[in-house]
């Protein structure tokens, strides 16, 4: 039986859903009604909730940095909104964003370690100030956020959270009692008023069932981040709306729609320069820009209250205009990677310069206008009228009619020659083209009272131009040549579609699984299946080591099929192997190095394991050096590790670990092994494989071995017990040099 929970998506719906009923009876509902407060108290679920996922957002964000910028982004963004909803209730306080944004750097500011103390606890007295001063909850989404991240538990986090609710609730009781005395606060509120404020307790429940999951997104996982910071500022304006919309007049709406209009050309704008740089994101961002002028001039020109205003707002617009047709023509050159020969822009650098010039002048001339005279009798704002046309104007409707013409020629040229993804990409540059001559077509229908709307389609036009960026990666020819590019890389490639069918491959995965082909059954291949569910990350084939990563295809959040990343990943492996060799083993006698032979002790000695501690080392080897150089002395060296090698295997049953600690000295250590017989015997057969190496070699008597041991028992351990054995079994060798050299001695004597 499944438990319900709730994901974070889930989560943040709720959040979202309850400050729309929250702000809804702000603005519809007496506050003091039933109705009033059950919206009031179901409101309180959004502020935990976002406090909640501000330390869930810390605790897991991959750049702080970003996530601050985009906080304080939209809390600058949202400061318009938030007071045109409120009005003056709430002075100069800030809106909710804001008031995370402080929480969040207050999280940053507990957790800098390379801060001092003391100027922790001064930057969080000056957050918690501005709180104070200017916050719109105050202090309380800060203290939220602190509860929701260093409370271990889920009970620790609601037993200190309600507690500071009710706290608070109090002290807000007093200061409200106070304020009735005293009348220091503008505020006339009554205790009763501000009961609902314990509402936010009950945000804990949905909070108990969160299963840290992602869950389902609310919209595209790339987008789905700035939801709620987008939706946040844009219900304010709804609700705005609404709530003056029957006080509007028709000029109203339709200069607020416009204003609207400029808006959301400037955003996509922003968003366009925020893409990735290349000469396609240039030419859509020329495009946004000249597109948000147009709108510009059309607004001035439907709220100036002069003639003059009239007349320089429609050159405004003719000049965006002019702007608006050469950045489309680039932006169709960049988004087909069809390359429009120079002088067609030579051709309209022309005409743009003498369309202007002859609008500029056309009282002198009469050639864009015969004669305009200003309307101040048919609406409530001045309108200009043409009472005709000169040949610059129909000059410049044939100019404009040739570029589209030339754009839908050049699309249909790259629809024909290009692929289906080619054929996407058009798709949505000719919406584009058709919804920038829609209102041109809605005109002569007189649906809109004679009231001109180009300026409304301008945002719906930039906006498939802006999906032509965006959604295909529209960056110059890398598209285009992708194919290309994969089968040349040293990467092998491999896609296939929800039923396992090899959609595409390169040639460079034949080396890995042999002989397939297009749309065979992927999980028919040996060890795919595997990898693709994510059992197998790293096969070893014909004696190379690839590694293997899956990304799911996700489109309009549907999983449509999978990709395969393979690196061949033998030489990285084969050198750290040997990294890793030469970091544990010495190099002239392949015997490990003194670092992992202490380790190797220590780790017995930890789990209160002993054994026989055992010191080697060559007599007069400075000798050896000093009369036969230090080729032979190195080679006596590798002579005593290959005997040590040859003992250890003889050893059958026992587990030696053995090092060489430096120069002539060797260490080991019989693990487990305390019989001082077994030992002795060892040590005899060292002493006495070393010289026939040497004999063997030609290096008869140069030089031998003597031996120091020493037994720990496992109830002697201590935690110096590795320094206390290196020192017995050194003390213990010493004996044996001056007994003569070429034996062996125990540390303990009654051995």
């Amino acid at each position: 039986m499944n438990t319900f929970s709730l994901s974070r998506n889930q989560l943040k719906i709720i959040a979202i859903i309850a400050m729309v009923v929250d702000h809804t009876a702000w603005g519809f509902v007496d506050f003091m009604s039933p109705l009033g407060q059950i919206m009031h108290i179901f409101g309180r679920l959004t502020l935990p909730i976002m406090c909640f996922f501000i330390a869930e957002g810390y605790r897991h964000t991959s750049d702080l940095k970003k996530y601050i910028e985009r906080m304080i982004t939209f809390a600058v963004i949202s400061i318009l909104p938030f007071y045109l909803f409120f009005h003056e209730e709430y002075e100069y306080r800030q809106n909710i964003i804001f008031d995370l944004l402080l929480a969040l750097l207050a999280l940053c500011v507990m957790e800098n370690k390379k801060w001092s103390k003391p100027l922790r606890i001064l930057l969080l007295a000056l957050l918690i100030t501005v709180s104070i001063l200017i916050g719109g909850w105050i202090i309380m989404p800060i203290i939220y956020v602190l509860i929701f991240y260093y409370m271990e538990t889920f009970k620790k986090k609601a037993t200190w959270f309600s507690f500071f609710t009710v706290l608070m609730v109090g002290i807000l009781s007093i200061m409200i009692l106070l304020n009735q005395a005293y009348h220091f606060s503008k505020y006339d509120w009554v205790v009763e008023e501000r009961l609902y404020l314990l509402g936010f307790v009950f945000a804990l429940i949905p909070l108990y069932f969160y299963n840290g999951q992602k869950g389902n997104p609310i919209i595209s996982e790339r987008h789905g981040k700035y939801f709620f910071y987008i939706f946040y500022p844009l219900h304010f304006l709804i609700l705005y709306g609404i709530e003056k919309l029957p006080h509007c007049s028709f000029q109203d709406i339709y200069i607020g729609s416009h204003a609207l209009a400029f808006c959301l050309a400037i955003c996509m704008f922003i968003y366009a320069l925020r893409q990735p740089s290349s000469r396609a994101q240039l030419g859509v961002s020329f495009f946004m820009l000249s597109g948000a002028f147009y709108v510009y001039g059309f607004l001035l020109e439907i709220t100036t209250c002069t003639p003059e205003g009239v007349y320089t707002a429609t050159k405004l617009q003719y000049f965006a205009e002019i702007l608006v047709m050469m950045a489309i023509t680039y932006c169709i050159q960049e988004l087909t990677h069809i390359r429009i020969p120079s002088f067609i822009y030579a051709i309209e650098g022309v005409v743009s310069a003498i369309t202007l010039y002859c609008l500029f002048t056309y009282q002198e001339n009469g050639l864009f206008y015969t004669g305009i005279t200003i309307n101040t009798t048919s609406g409530t704002f001045p309108r200009m009228e043409v009472l005709d046309y000169g040949p610059a104007f129909y000059l410049f409707v044939i100019y404009s009619v040739l570029v589209c013409l030339l754009c839908v020629g050049v699309g249909i040229h790259a629809a024909i020659h290009g692929g289906p993804l080619q054929r996407k990409r058009l798709r949505y540059l000719l919406f584009a083209m058709l919804s920038m001559w829609c209102a041109y077509l809605i005109k002569p229908l007189n649906l809109t009272n004679g009231y001109e709307i180009p300026s409304m389609f301008i945002p719906l036009t930039a906006y498939f131009v802006l999906l032509a960026l965006v959604r295909y990666n529209y960056l110059d020819s890398i598209t285009l040549d992708f194919s290309n590019a994969l089968g040349k890389g040293k990467e092998g490639i491999l896609i296939i579609d929800r039923n396992h069918k090899i959609l595409y491959h390169n040639e460079w995965m034949h080396e890995i699984l042999g002989s397939f082909s297009r749309l065979d059954d992927c999980y028919q291949i040996k060890d795919m299946k595997d990898v693709f569910e994510g059992k197998v990350k790293r096969l070893d084939r014909a004696g190379h080591t690839y590694e293997f990563r899956v990304e799911p295809l996700i489109e309009q959040n549907h999983h449509t099929g999978d990709i395969l990343w393979t690196i061949d990943l033998t030489k990285h492996y084969e050198q750290l192997a040997h990294l890793k060799k030469e970091s544990t083993h010495d190099s002239l006698t392949g015997l490990h190095n003194r670092k992992w032979f202490e380790e190797m002790v220590n780790s017995c000695f930890n789990e209160h394991i002993g054994g026989a501690f055992c010191m080697v080392d060559l007599d007069h080897f400075k000798l050896v050096n000093d009369t036969y150089g230090h080729k032979v002395g190195d080679d006596t060296i590798r002579i005593s590790a290959k005997a040590l090698q040859s003992c250890i295997e003889k050893a059958t049953g026992a587990t030696i670990y053995t090092g060489r600690l430096g120069g002539d000295e060797f260490c080991l250590f019989f693990k487990g092994e305390t019989n001082p017989a077994k030992i002795e015997a060892f040590a005899k057969d060292l002493i006495q494989t070393f010289a026939t190496y040497l004999d063997q070699e030609g290096y008869s008597r140069i030089t031998s071995l003597s031996v120091g041991i020493t037994i720990i028992h496992r109830d002697s351990i201590t935690e110096s017990s590795y320094k206390d054995s290196y020192e017995q079994a050194d003390s213990a060798l010493y004996k044996a040099k001056e007994s003569g050299r070429s034996t062996y001695k125990f540390y303990n004597s009654t051995f």
